[in-house]
């Protein structure tokens, strides 16, 4: 397995493994999952910065890892609905946290459904870190639901946890009261 970064000949592979791991996430934020894709797919063309993929043959695995706030808004207004582009921003809102200096913010890890319990994902999840380490990022954190397999992965990979959050609008749109915030110090 080779884990690089994204490349523009990356993204149909790329969108379609978030598309199958957050299609719950995706629809509700953006109404429906052909349309989130083409959008995922535009930004990332023009946004690659911190995005990484695991190549077996292909593209089996995607992450986002980010070291500073992205400028979303204006690009969701631009493709879609000035009020669309506002609502969507507004869930997404919640999943993009902002990174103090020195941290970085993992917005999403997904593996292919097809790769799933093979190891790929804790391989790549490494070398993720080992990235962000390389890129001074001395605490990675990300944001899960707090019922799930995500945070036993993330748990399992040495996170801790640093915040539980409730959310009335999350439980609305997804499916999920309750957040975790993980925390993993790199400076070690």
């Amino acid at each position: 397995m080779i884990v690089r970064k994204l490349r523009e000949d990356d993204l149909v592979d790329a969108v379609r493994i978030i598309a199958l791991s957050f299609e719950r996430e995706l629809i509700a934020i953006f109404k429906d999952v052909d349309i989130a894709r083409d959008i995922a797919t535009e930004f990332f063309r023009v946004n690659r910065d911190g995005c990484y993929v695991a190549e077996d043959g292909r593209v089996v695995a995607f992450a986002w890892l980010i070291k500073e706030k992205p400028k979303i808004f204006k690009f969701l207004k631009s493709q879609m609905s000035f009020f669309d582009g506002l609502r969507s921003y507004i869930l997404l809102r919640f999943f993009l946290r902002r990174p103090k200096k020195g941290e970085g913010f993992l917005v999403f890890i997904a593996v292919s459904p097809l790769r799933r319990g093979s190891g790929i994902g804790t391989r790549f999840m490494n070398e993720v870190v080992s990235i962000a380490r390389s890129e001074k990022i001395n605490t990675l954190k990300c944001m899960v639901p707090a019922e799930g397999d995500a945070l036993i992965f993330f748990k399992n990979l040495g996170f801790e946890i640093n915040g539980i959050f409730e959310n009335k609008l999350a439980e609305k749109y997804f499916s999920c009261r309750s957040w975790v915030l993980l925390c993993k110090d790199l400076s070690a």
